[in-house]
């Protein structure tokens, strides 16, 4: 059931507080002892939720309040055209958004200066960073539209600047980055904690990914590594 009652608090600590009567504020030493009473439980009007309960149930009752606050907006919903790479990402956007897969995205572009830049780009995290309006966002709606290209950042979970010969790689909150000594550049994922290879080498890892290379007149070749997450049971 529904407890509507959690909406009224800002956070875990107000809810805390509103179980505190006046005589424990006279018989207790601090107001942190105040809390720690009623985090035990030793309440008689209902039970106290832990804080990881506190903000399941407070997200809950938004969820239903507030509908267009966690709704998932499709960005390929305003695709145009027909490039396979676009195409391609628009059948992996629902998915990877509702979790059922995690596509990581290779890319190479060719500069004008001549040079290149590369990188392997976590589609569901870049989704989400856009909807959150997060730093370094990419602009899917635009991408999808074709009035701007997807391109590789530092930001990405690997990015190489075949100029400058800099690196980066980020873990984030889906991947960790490995150099591995004997299969090279690997991912973990964070949610199934499965190795996921980026070489076409048959590897011990290989079945936990399935690579996709999508020739595009707008990217060249864009390269999907879709990885089906393994749900906890």
């Amino acid at each position: 059931m529904t407890d509507f009652n959690v909406v009224k608090f800002s956070n875990y600590e107000d809810y805390l507080r509103s179980f505190a009567i006046v005589q424990d504020y006279r018989y207790l030493p601090c107001h942190k002892t105040v809390r720690t009473v009623t985090k035990l439980g030793y309440r008689d009007n209902g039970n106290v939720y832990t804080e990881d309960q506190f903000l399941v149930a407070k997200q809950q009752v938004e969820s239903l309040l507030r509908p267009s606050v966690v709704m998932h907006a499709f960005y390929s919903h305003y695709l145009k055209g027909d490039d396979p790479a676009l195409v391609a990402l628009a059948e992996r956007e629902a998915p990877n958004v509702q979790q059922q897969i995690s596509t990581i995205i290779f890319l190479e572009i060719h500069q004008k200066s001549g040079f290149a830049i590369s990188g392997y780009i976590d589609y569901e995290a870049s989704l989400r960073n856009y909807r959150l309006d997060g730093p370094n966002a990419v602009n899917w709606r635009a991408i999808f539209q074709t009035r701007k290209l997807l391109r590789p950042q530092p930001s990405d979970i690997v990015f190489y600047d075949w100029r400058s010969r800099k690196i980066f790689a980020n873990d984030n909150d889906n991947y960790t980055t490995v150099a591995h000594p004997e299969h090279g550049l690997l991912f973990i994922h964070k949610g199934d904690h499965k190795f996921i290879p980026v070489t076409n080498r048959k590897n011990p890892f290989s079945s936990n990914v399935r690579r996709t290379m999508i020739k595009s007149k707008l990217y060249g070749f864009m390269t999907f590594y879709d990885h089906t997450v393994r749900k906890k049971t």
